[in-house]
């Protein structure tokens, strides 16, 4: 190929090239390395280019390829087993992460905790309190409808479930469960 046609290929291709990069490793300077070792590579091996492929998919497999092998060399240099032992006590890295069933069992298991601590200061609570806490908040009743069953006008069963909503969040935190 002559010297203008690869200037026009760079112009035509190297904004995409750079994105392409840029995606594939993240980083602005190790983008415009690879991009432009990509050139030089294509430059080289243009005689192995079918020209009845577009050059844009051509090189941009170039680059590609320049990428993944690229990072291949630095995982077989720099990279660690998550089977290694990384302390005298012949712990791995892949003993170190979290493994989504514990990390949900674990989530469970304080979710039944708190259940029992919210179970104990509803206990504390007066029977009144109690009764306008189960009704309105975890029975979903409407205020009249609670107001009814209690026996009370609606302000007064107002003031109560504000009472009531008080004294458990300090019941609940006197227990040190998360309000």
């Amino acid at each position: 190929m002559a010297a203008m046609d690869w200037e026009a290929m760079i112009d035509a291709n190297a904004n995409k090239a750079y994105c392409f990069a840029m995606g594939l490793c993240g980083n602005e300077e190790e983008a415009k390395e690879l991009v432009q070792e990509a050139f030089t590579k294509a430059m080289d091996r243009i005689g192995s280019h079918d020209q009845a492929l577009p050059f844009e998919a051509w090189f941009l497999t170039i680059l590609k390829n320049l990428y993944f092998d690229g990072a291949r060399k630095y995982e077989k240099r720099y990279g660690q087993s998550l089977d290694m032992p990384i302390d005298a006590a012949g712990l791995s890295v892949a003993d170190g992460v979290a493994d989504g069933r514990e990390m949900s069992l674990l989530d469970r298991l304080e979710r039944e905790e708190n259940s029992k601590l919210v179970r104990r200061a509803m206990r504390a609570l007066t029977p009144d309190a109690r009764a306008v806490l189960l009704m309105i908040d975890l029975e979903g009743l409407g205020y009249e409808q609670a107001a009814a069953v209690m026996g009370c006008p609606l302000n007064t069963l107002r003031s109560r479930i504000v009472r009531a909503r008080l004294a458990l969040k300090e019941r609940l935190l006197a227990l040190e469960v998360v309000v």
